[in-house]
């Protein structure tokens, strides 16, 4: 047997530690990203003369939702959970989309607006 220190593998220790705590906050990021869009949505669909923004939502949910589902399935195939704080995460998401909506159009479009460029912060380290 060598004494060679046994070189550290990826998917170990603090390096598995770190990828469950990545999965976790991007997956709780989309699944933001799709509760602010159905509250907007519930908002705005309920009332007349909103059928272009109401679309152009739901188009951006469902782009978030491709991606809420590719988190989904990392978080199972890494057996990491999700947050926590789902639930209270969900509801404070859908009230923020709701919330601006009931403001009208532009304030939803500066939520969306201001959500996408945090992401992007995000992404971009």
């Amino acid at each position: 047997m060598s004494d060679k220190p046994v070189p550290h593998r990826p998917g170990q220790g603090a390096t598995a530690a770190r990828l469950a705590e990545i999965l976790r906050v991007d997956h709780a990021g989309e699944m933001a990203a799709v509760q602010i869009y159905r509250g907007q949505r519930a908002v705005l669909g309920a009332s007349m003369g909103h059928e272009r923004i109401t679309g152009q939502l739901a188009e951006m949910e469902g782009h978030e939702a491709v991606h809420l589902a590719r988190f989904d399935a990392l978080l199972t195939d890494h057996g990491v959970r999700p947050t926590a704080m789902t639930p209270v995460w969900r509801l404070a998401a859908f009230a923020l989309g709701a919330g601006t909506a009931l403001l009208g159009e532009k304030a939803a479009h500066a939520c969306t607006e201001a959500v996408e460029d945090v992401i992007e912060q995000h992404y971009a380290g």
